[in-house]
C-alpha cells in the first residue's frame, strides 16, 4: 500500500452543505477526494488525501465554505499517518455503493411524493408522457404491494 502523506476531514451537517464543502475543498487545492460518509442523515465526512500543505489548504477552504452554510460540527489533517491509522481510516469508511439505476418508477413515485395531497394520474401522465401506459400498471402494483396509496382520484405516498 503507498503510504499517504495527509488525510484532511471535514465534518458537516446537511446534503447542501457537504457538497459546497467538497467543491470548495476540491478547487482550493491538489487534494483527492477519498471518500464522503454519511454517519447519520444529514452528517456527512469528506476525507481528503494529498501533501500535507493541500490537505491544510483545502480543509481551512472546506471550513470556510461550510462555514458560511452555518454547518461545520469538526476538522482535522492528520500529517504522514501511521501504516495502521490509515488503514483503519480507509477501512472505517464504507466505500462508496454502486447506484442503483433510477427507473420511470421511481421517478414517478419521487415526483408523486413531492405533491402533499399526492398526484393525479392526469398530472403524472403528463409528466412521463414516454411511459405512460406501462407506469399506470406499475402504480397499480404498487397500490397493491402497499407502497402507494390511492384516494380517490390521488396517488399518495403514506396514509
Amino acid at each position: 500500500m503507498n503510504r499517504l502523506d495527509a488525510l484532511g476531514f471535514v465534518e458537516v451537517y446537511g446534503l447542501a452543505t457537504g457538497i459546497e464543502t467538497a467543491d470548495a475543498m476540491l478547487k482550493s487545492a491538489q487534494v483527492r477526494l477519498v471518500r464522503q460518509h454519511g454517519v447519520h442523515p444529514g452528517l456527512i465526512t469528506l476525507v481528503v488525501e494529498g501533501d500535507l500543505a493541500s490537505c491544510r489548504a483545502a480543509v481551512n477552504a472546506g471550513v470556510a465554505a461550510a462555514s458560511r452554510m452555518g454547518a461545520v460540527l469538526a476538522s482535522h489533517v492528520i500529517g504522514r499517518p501511521d501504516a495502521d491509522t490509515e488503514t483503519l481510516v480507509l477501512n472505517m469508511i464504507c466505500p462508496p455503493q454502486e447506484s442503483q439505476p433510477v427507473t420511470p418508477t421511481d421517478e414517478a413515485l419521487a415526483y408523486i411524493s413531492t405533491a402533499e395531497k399526492g398526484r393525479t394520474w392526469t398530472e403524472i401522465a403528463k409528466r412521463f408522457p414516454k411511459y405512460s401506459q406501462w407506469l399506470r400498471q406499475e402504480l397499480d402494483a404498487c397500490v397493491k404491494s402497499g407502497k402507494l396509496h390511492k384516494v380517490k382520484a390521488r396517488y399518495r405516498i403514506g396514509e
